[in-house]
């Protein structure tokens, strides 16, 4: 009976997470293509099938890519000889009518199989909005906020479209949750996985960069700590070293995560930028 009641929360989040799901599968079908879909489909599409990265630009390529991936499986025309695409600036609305009304593709369906992907982000947003707060709350208060995330308007409304508000969102949530985890046990492991997600939330979204000040802060805010509890100590020696010490290990702890980030967004943009001409960039960049 008691391992019974143990599995009652995690059968709720099943319900709530489906119930999500379906409340967005219609109007993911059904609702037309959004303004900023017109250039985060095609400019997905292009990151993952050619490599290239001249389309929407001002946006980093995570959730684009990830939404474009099933796309892979559709015997999908992009208008590579088109002007637009070849000597025009980041021409990316005028690529997205191209590619989904006047290439011959099925854009009811591009837009459908593309939208799949925010919606597991949402979903995957649930689940660890739940996992974060079972550690804090347990697992029956844990229902509250993943309850709220689930059905709240804000949420629903744009889960179901390819921006990418929803995976920096996530990204912020789960950079936050691993840097901690880093702060209370610096293991190898955490401080790994640490700075891999900070990369991540920085390929989601750029205002993502906050996250940058924010963990500053807080490790100055621990290392304050640290500090008065050092001074109020009544052993008097190596009070200054230890003080140092301090600073060195928690902001070199700090710089490793944002080194492992940055090599992660690096090869990220590398791999999108591998087939993007030189001298297109050039050109593009002037």
């Amino acid at each position: 009976m008691i391992k019974l009641q143990n599995h009652i929360p995690k059968a709720i989040l099943s319900l709530i997470i489906v119930s999500t799901f379906l409340l967005m599968l219609g109007p993911a079908k059904q609702d037309s293509a959004i303004m900023d879909e017109l250039a985060h489909i095609p400019a997905g599409y292009s990151y993952v099938k050619f490599l290239d990265y001249r389309l929407n630009p001002e946006h980093p390529p995570l959730v684009k890519a990830l939404s474009a991936i099933p796309l892979l499986f559709l015997d999908l025309k992009f208008p590579t000889n088109s002007d637009n695409w070849q000597n025009q600036v980041n021409a990316q609305w005028e690529i997205g009518k191209e590619f989904l009304y006047n290439s011959g593709n099925d854009a009811d369906k591009i837009i459908f199989y593309s939208r799949l992907v925010p919606m597991l982000l949402l979903l995957i947003l649930i689940s660890f909005t739940y996992f974060w707060a079972s550690e804090l709350m347990g697992k029956w208060w844990a229902l509250l906020p993943a309850f709220l995330i689930a059905l709240s308007p804000n949420f629903l409304a744009h889960g179901h479209y390819v921006t990418t508000d929803i995976g920096a969102t996530l990204g912020i949530l789960v950079a936050s949750y691993y840097f901690l985890k880093v702060v209370y046990d610096p293991s190898r492991k955490n401080l790994i996985i640490a700075g891999t997600v900070f990369g991540f939330a920085q390929l989601l979204k750029f205002s993502a960069v906050l996250l940058v000040p924010f963990f500053i802060l807080i490790i100055a805010i621990l290392l304050l700590e640290k500090i008065i509890k050092e001074i109020k100590s009544p052993v008097v020696e190596n009070k200054l070293r230890k003080i140092f010490r301090f600073f060195y290990v928690d902001f070199g702890r700090l710089l490793l995560v944002f080194v492992i980030g940055g090599i992660l967004i690096y090869l990220i943009y590398g791999l999108f930028t591998l087939n993007y001409p030189i001298e297109k960039q050039y050109s593009d960049t002037l």
